[in-house]
């Protein structure tokens, strides 16, 4: 069967970095093709993974919606995104990562709210968090949501990655995610977007699921707390700038 023509010009890029989620990522994707609304397309960019996860990957490039891209070397999940970034061709950009889950209305909701706010650059829901081992569940689900206008960002996580939805072109405009940040790649791209643009905060609305496991990133990286301390610290230093 031949391949069928790209979606023209999506509304939405969902960006999926992949690496070794063999396990996770079928559903991962069909979460993903299942969204109905707006045109959307899908980009996935394998990290050299060892797992087989390309060739799952390459099991749906048919779909015309579905982009897939495979690193020479393994570049890490901030590297990836960027380069998913960079290759997008929606006005609107949401993660899913190769392990979670897109809920019904997911695209949709977000995409209506930067439709309707043009001074938003950013709107993001709470997601529902669940601990997985060998694909059980092994606690009752958990919300994790925070609304950003009632912390500090240099003090707390306060905005959801999952169930976020940015507009592409501040995204690159800040130099998007920090390549050297690790798990933290998100928070330095929220970071340095607070500063030029305002978040929405969908209180109570779900529509991503976070499956933490074992050999999640969250879970594998050492090196968080130095990290969390330069992009903080970096952060502070540019705010500080511009009040001089």
């Amino acid at each position: 069967m031949p391949r069928k023509p790209p979606v023209s010009r999506p509304r939405i890029a969902v960006i999926m970095p992949v690496f070794n989620a063999a396990a996770y990522l079928p559903q991962a994707i069909e979460s993903v093709l299942a969204q109905a609304g707006p045109a959307f397309e899908l980009l996935a960019a394998d990290d050299r993974s060892t797992d087989g996860s390309f060739e799952i990957l390459r099991r749906y490039s048919r779909d015309p919606r579905v982009r897939i891209f495979r690193n020479r070397r393994n570049k890490g999940s901030g590297a990836t995104r960027n380069f998913l970034l960079r290759h997008a061709r929606a006005d609107y950009v949401t993660p899913c990562d190769a392990d979670d889950l897109l809920l019904p209305r997911n695209l949709s909701r977000l995409c209506s709210v930067l439709d309707e706010e043009s001074e938003i650059g950013m709107a993001y829901g709470d997601i529902l968090a669940i601990e997985i081992h060998r694909g059980r569940m092994l606690d009752f689900p958990q919300i994790v949501a925070k609304d950003h206008t009632r912390s500090w960002d240099l003090i707390e996580d306060t905005v959801n990655h999952g169930g976020c939805m940015m507009r592409r072109a501040l995204a690159l405009t800040v130099g998007g995610y920090d390549e050297g940040a690790g798990s933290l790649d998100d928070k330095s791209l929220w970071l340095k977007m607070s500063e030029i643009t305002r978040y929405r905060y969908l209180a109570g609305e779900i529509y991503y699921v976070w499956r933490r496991h074992s050999k999640g990133q969250t879970r594998t990286d050492k090196k968080v707390p130095e990290t969390m301390w330069r992009l903080v610290s970096e952060a502070g230093e540019r705010r500080l700038r511009k009040q001089r």
